[in-house]
């Protein structure tokens, strides 16, 4: 019974894990009437947010954030690493 669970917990801690995150691209516009007169009318944005989260995080009903695309990134978003390019971004795709 020993060997057995000795056994299950080498094959436990030898196996290999892989971790991956999703990113999204978005069109965030503000909402509100005064600030498009003095900033910028749409950005472009990066985050690992879903589109729920980003708009309740970012400004609620004031901010419009429209989803233009999504990926899959291999890793892990600790220690602030910066979120990967789009795997269609990258200059050697297709030649």
């Amino acid at each position: 019974m020993k060997k057995k669970v000795c056994a299950l917990a080498i094959l436990f801690l030898s196996i290999e894990t892989h971790a991956e995150y999703r990113a999204y691209q978005y069109l965030v516009k503000s909402n509100d009437q005064y600030a498009v007169a003095t900033k910028a009318q749409a950005q472009y944005i990066v985050s690992t947010l879903n589109p729920q989260m980003y708009q309740s995080y970012h400004g609620g009903s004031r901010v419009s954030v429209d989803l233009l695309r999504t990926w899959i990134c291999p890793g892990y978003t600790g220690q602030r690493r910066p979120v990967c390019d789009h795997p269609y971004d990258k200059e050697n795709v297709i030649k």
